[in-house]
């Protein structure tokens, strides 16, 4: 796993849908969390297409700042120049389906989780870390 450690943006991963957001955010969005809700176990990269666009959802609809401790990418994984482009953007009704496809994240159907699990030391803090933006989403 090409990460640094447990937060969203601290995965290499998570930058591969730049191109996509740039596209249609809403619709990326959307197709990944159908993608992860109608999977019987959910991949890797699948994986992070949900948290992604969870957390995108999250700072438009909360203000919620993410970090990353990776120095190259640290002003592009801040995603709220994503909110100052997209401000008019209304993801208000992704918020059920972004919670569920974030459960499956978390489960033991899902590649990250089984990744994650194997980690004695940041397991819990990332298992923890989605939990709370799954309460955040539910609000």
């Amino acid at each position: 796993m090409g990460c640094w450690n447990y937060g969203i943006f601290d995965d290499d991963t998570a930058y591969d849908f730049e191109d996509e957001l740039k596209n249609d955010a809403k619709k990326f969005f959307t197709s990944s969390f159908n993608k992860a809700i109608k999977s019987e176990y959910l991949e890797f990269d699948n994986c992070h297409a949900v948290t992604v666009s969870a957390a995108y959802i999250d700072n438009l609809l909360n203000g919620t700042k993410y970090r990353t401790d990776n120095e190259e990418r640290k002003d592009e994984s801040n995603v709220n120049c994503f909110r100052l482009l997209h401000s008019d953007l209304d993801v208000s009704s992704l918020k059920g389906i972004s919670v569920e496809a974030l459960e499956k994240v978390i489960s033991d159907k899902s590649e990250l989780y089984e990744l994650w699990s194997d980690n004695d030391e940041l397991f819990l803090k990332w298992k923890s870390s989605i939990k709370e933006l799954i309460n955040r989403l539910k609000k």
